[in-house]
């Protein structure tokens, strides 16, 4: 038996009306989810839903810089620096000194990160494609604008 399901069997029954009411809630509980389907789906690469972030969004913009990249994906600076650090040790992505700022390192993929994702944004397209399945698609596309707008109503 999976842990979830084990956890879920032995689980006592709670009163939770009052947080499955709340929008907060229902997010986080489905983000949770979400999030154990696609480490299922990258699990034999190792690669964390942070990383491939960072690893799709260097790949969409050659060169941008540590700081960019934490701000774009809503990330503390500090944190971004071990998960740079953990992708350039696998050989995923390099840092490349500024010629203009020796300060700034600019970050770009490797061959082997190029590749790496494009076989994650495969998977991720099948588990994408899945949360779509369930929703259906006007559905989907209603719901990520709702989810777009409160991001930006909330920033």
């Amino acid at each position: 038996m999976a842990a979830s399901q084990e956890a879920r069997a032995v689980a006592p029954v709670l009163d939770l009306s009052y947080l499955e009411g709340t929008i907060g809630y229902a997010i986080r509980r489905a983000q949770l989810l979400i999030f154990a389907d696609i480490y299922r789906v990258f699990g034999e690469d190792a690669v964390t839903t942070a990383q491939f972030s960072v690893l799709a969004v260097v790949a969409d913009n050659p060169g941008a810089n540590q700081a960019d990249l934490a701000l774009a994906l809503g990330v503390e600076r500090p944190r971004m620096v071990p998960l740079i650090d953990a992708l350039e040790e696998r050989g995923l992505l390099v840092r490349i000194p500024s010629v203009v700022d020796r300060r700034h390192r600019h970050i770009q993929l490797t061959t082997e990160g190029e590749r790496l994702l494009s076989k994650l944004k495969q998977r991720f397209s099948a588990h994408q494609q899945r949360l779509i399945d369930v929703l259906g698609a006007s559905e989907a596309k209603r719901f990520l604008r709702s989810l777009r707008l409160l991001a930006t109503a909330m920033a």
